[in-house]
């Protein structure tokens, strides 16, 4: 018999110029709160689940604005694997947890706290939207992550309407490239070792070049082996097979940079 995912919703809901949530009366994340949403059953619409769910979980009626986006990672819920359509909603009527919350309340979008599942996200993508364009792609011979990128050849395959942008550029040995992390996975955690070594000191995402980081943006600095018309080879390009690249620039090194004197042990291999 084939296991398939479980599939349920997710309801931002926006009540009185605040964002509805709930506390969760049972495990998973007892006590924690979370966004109103449940298991979507047999023979509703994932609209209509929706609906459903915020009525039972905080009283409300709805009127669904948008859908949000899909989520599906395998670890998402601890439980087993399940994906998720979230809804962005309007509520009225009168707030009261349902039988299976043990609180309902208003939280302003600023004063929200740590989520269960992964509804912080969601909220981020909800009131934090905004659009970039893929310019091209990535071809590596990596197509997983791997711990030293400094010998890899890689092609930056660029859209052919920006084949004229890079004119110029082959006058420069090295150049910046902007990319999106599009395979990442994983909590994102504020502090953590470089590379997982608990020799090394525990430190802030943004003292580091982790790819789990609030926006999975990556930015490298690559040497220019040749271009090509629309093709740009470079080396050391710490990006798998197939990752969109988002923006290229030139590398012009102005001033001389300091480092953590843990960067030096770790590419010392110490």
């Amino acid at each position: 018999m084939t296991i398939t995912p479980g599939l349920t919703v997710d309801i931002i809901i926006e009540y009185q110029q605040k964002i509805v949530l709930i506390k969760r009366k049972n495990d998973p994340f007892r006590n924690r709160y979370a966004l109103p949403g449940g298991f979507v059953e047999i023979g509703e619409t994932t609209e209509d689940a929706a609906q459903r769910e915020a009525k039972e979980e905080t009283g409300l009626d709805i009127d669904i604005n948008e859908l949000v986006g899909i989520y599906s990672d395998p670890a998402r819920d601890p439980r087993r694997h399940t994906v998720s359509a979230c809804y962005l909603a309007s509520g009225s009527g009168t707030l009261s947890a349902g039988t299976d919350a043990a609180d309902a309340g208003l939280f302003d979008l600023d004063q929200i706290p740590k989520l269960a599942f992964d509804h912080n996200r969601m909220i981020s993508d909800a009131f934090g939207k905004f659009s970039v364009k893929k310019i091209g792609i990535v071809r590596s011979p990596a197509k997983e992550f791997i711990d030293r990128w400094d010998d890899v050849v890689s092609e930056i395959v660029l859209d052919r309407e920006y084949t004229d942008a890079l004119d110029g550029l082959d006058d420069f040995s090295h150049a910046v490239i902007v990319f999106f992390l599009h395979r990442v996975r994983g909590e994102v955690r504020m502090k953590t070792h470089p590379r997982g070594r608990a020799d090394m000191p525990c430190i802030g995402i943004f003292a580091l070049c982790t790819p789990r980081r609030p926006n999975p943006i990556g930015v490298t600095v690559v040497e220019i082996i040749r271009r090509d018309e629309n093709l740009l080879v470079v080396k050391g390009l710490d990006a798998i097979d197939g990752t969109p690249v988002l923006d290229v620039k030139p590398y012009i090194p102005l001033q001389k940079a300091k480092v953590a004197e843990w960067v030096d042990r770790l590419f010392k291999g110490q």
